[in-house]
């Protein structure tokens, strides 16, 4: 081991010792750690590092040479290793690499930009920094640079000094060459306990660090071994190795998953033998999440980009491929983070956009911004891997072009290519059905079961609608509320007479309830052509044995658009098994796909209505089951205004 004076990494940049020149500086290397905001920064530096040094050292050797990274988060001691049997580093630069804007590194390596080690030299208040190469060997230490960026009037430089002790990773004595890092944390420190996280063991943290870190490699690395030892806070050990890099694919920690490369050849093929395509097999239905990856050329098809447009620009520039992952809930996320024991609302994999370069995740995940199909932007995970590009200084974030890119060819991806493959995804009602969500919504039905038996409320009169004969609201919803104001108004005024509400709701996850009714006189809602058009057959009616028919309590939603619905079954906030009746204005165009409608505003289906005022039905395409019933606001008040033209646009909507 190489003995050597103390030295100040500042040095190698030829600083005038002075007041005015320590200023200087200091504002060069704030500037810098300002810059460095991120959690898992000092994990993604360290790692980073240690993996340009491992693929540099095996270029020069031959298939013996296993590239190693040897990683330890020790929460008890609030410190961090890592140690790698890569190149090294000779005196030379063992003397100059921590100083600002000085980097050995070329534009092909992670980091070549000169300012991650100098982060990790004065981001912290002890840093050891072993090395060790065929000439040149030495185990030097860093104390308080943090604290003396801090002081406004430090006595002096920090300097690297000889620490007699050796190295503190005893993995930097089992490697021939390469280098080892330690970094203690503390109050100054970002983070300051590597415990705040809460996860204390090697295998959640192997995943975690797949996607926050170089480990989470764009394109694969079969070769690279990495071993991590984590320390529990109570002094428990866990260990977890890998060999090969590779992001953690979302696809790959759900049960079910297919590409839709894959869904698409299979639905060519069976359209070639005159099946129907949309009958995909078992091993290609009721999917959690569908996945692909996208080169240049297919993002330039795939996105309809425009080759004058900047888009294209940015293609020939930077060579953009990219990962795609759609959930069918955003429950998955949250499965996924609570197995890791994360810290409760912290996301490790979450919807939005994950940006890449030099083969590395880098920054933090952005939204993806939707103008149709609201939410499902939650259920996308993408990663854009950009050639040619980095990070701006340190890791805040990207060129503007590269982030207005990959928000713009997510959001045509999720309007375009993703939508001809949702139908294969699991059966879209909501969380899988469990006992708790059951029993409250049992209860509820009983409360108010309870209050209407209580607390009855009657109002009957000969003359509503009288003498004016016609509806009181002027325009048309454009909102919920209005939804909700029109529904009713159409039931106190005879319009639908096979609904009463129970009760609405704005705390729990539905908005009311309603029980169906059919009452004497059987008139009031038995189908006539001209007088009573939203009535049911006489011969529906005829098979209830006892009248009055008063159903049990059914859950009721309101809805603007049953688009705002679909999202809410898509993201599992609502369940499609839980509901009755859905009243919207208009039906929008999400449940395309993985919901057929049946319009009963088409005289063909009337014997299909089977209550006063019900206009649509709507069932799942791919297991036939009637999923809720729909009174579709818009497309009634068009067909009692209309309705020959209405019966000819319900046929060309629904049936064509």
């Amino acid at each position: 081991m190489n003995k050597f004076e103390p030295f100040d990494p500042l040095e190698a940049k030829h600083i005038v010792s002075s007041d005015v020149a320590t200023r200087s500086v200091k504002r060069e290397i704030l500037n810098i750690l300002a810059s460095y905001v991120g959690w898992f920064d000092p994990f993604a530096e360290t790692i980073q590092n240690a993996l340009d040094s491992i693929e540099e050292r095996a270029e020069s050797e031959d298939s013996s040479y296993i590239p190693s990274i040897f990683i330890t988060i020790d929460i008890q001691n609030q410190m961090l290793f890592v140690t790698d049997n890569g190149v090294g580093l000779d005196e030379q630069k063992y003397k100059s690499f921590l100083a600002p804007d000085f980097s050995f590194k070329s534009g092909k390596t992670r980091g070549h930009k000169g300012v991650g080690a100098t982060y990790l030299a004065y981001g912290f208040n002890f840093m050891q920094v072993c090395t060790k190469t065929p000439d040149f060997s030495a185990v030097g230490k860093l104390v308080d640079a943090r604290k003396w960026i801090l002081d406004e009037s430090p006595s002096g430089n920090p300097e690297v000094r000889y620490d007699e002790t050796g190295a503190i990773d005893d993995k930097f004595k089992e490697i021939d060459k390469g280098v080892s890092i330690c970094l203690k944390f503390d109050k100054y420190t970002h983070p300051k306990d590597l415990g705040w996280l809460k996860v204390d063991n090697a295998s959640a943290w192997m995943q975690i660090l797949s996607v926050k870190t170089g480990l989470g490699a764009f394109r694969e690395n079969k070769d690279i071994r990495v071993e991590l030892t984590v320390f529990s806070r109570s002094g428990e050990i866990t260990s977890d190795s890998i060999t090969g890099i590779n992001y953690l694919w979302p696809h790959t920690v759900v049960r079910k998953s297919a590409s839709i490369r894959e869904i698409e050849s299979k639905r060519s093929e069976l359209f070639d033998k005159g099946k129907d395509p949309y009958r995909l097999p078992s091993y290609l239905n009721d999917l959690d999440m569908v996945y692909e990856y996208w080169g240049t050329e297919d993002l330039i098809s795939l996105a309809g980009i425009d080759p004058d447009s900047e888009e294209m620009e940015v293609c020939i520039k930077f060579s953009p491929s990219v990962y795609f992952a759609y959930t069918y809930t955003t429950k998955v996320w949250d499965k996924f983070n609570q197995n890791l024991n994360v810290r409760s609302n912290y996301k490790i994999l979450q919807g939005g956009i994950q940006l890449a370069a030099n083969n590395m995740p880098q920054g933090e995940v952005i939204q993806i911004p939707l103008k149709r199909y609201i939410g499902r932007q939650h259920q996308v995970h993408a990663v854009f891997h950009f050639d040619n590009c980095s990070a701006d200084l340190g890791r805040k974030g990207f060129q503007s072009e590269i982030v207005e890119f990959s928000k713009e060819v997510s959001r045509k991806l999720i309007e375009g290519a993703l939508q001809r493959v949702t139908s294969a995804l699991k059966s879209n009602t909501g969380v899988a059905p469990d006992l708790l969500r059951e029993k409250k919504v049992e209860d509820w039905k009983d409360e108010m079961m309870r209050y209407e038996n209580e607390n009855p409320l009657t109002l009957i009169s000969e003359h509503f609608f009288l003498p004016l004969k016609t509806i009181s609201i002027t325009s048309q919803p454009t909102r919920e509320q209005d939804v909700i104001a029109l529904f009713n108004q159409l039931i106190a005024g005879g319009v639908i007479r096979g609904v009463r509400i129970m009760s609405t709701n704005e705390r729990f996850t539905y908005d009311g309830l309603y029980r169906i009714i059919i009452a004497e006189p059987l008139e009031n809602h038995i189908y006539n052509n001209e007088i009573n058009p939203l009535g049911v057959l006489r011969e529906n009616t005829d098979q209830l044995r006892d009248k009055p028919f008063i159903s049990g309590p059914k859950i009721l939603e309101y809805k603007y658009s049953l688009d705002g619905l679909i999202e809410n079954i898509h993201d599992g906030s609502k369940n499609s098994n839980d509901i009755g009746l859905v009243v919207v204005w208009e039906t929008g165009e999400s449940y395309k796909g993985n919901y057929k409608i049946t319009s009963m505003l088409d005289q063909n289906n009337i014997s299909l209505r089977q209550y006063h005022g019900l206009t649509h039905v709507m069932t799942n395409v791919t297991t036939g089951q009637r999923e809720m019933d729909l009174i579709v606001l818009k497309e009634m008040i068009d067909f009692l205004n209309d309705p020959i033209s209405t019966q000819r646009d319900q046929v060309e909507k629904y049936e064509d």
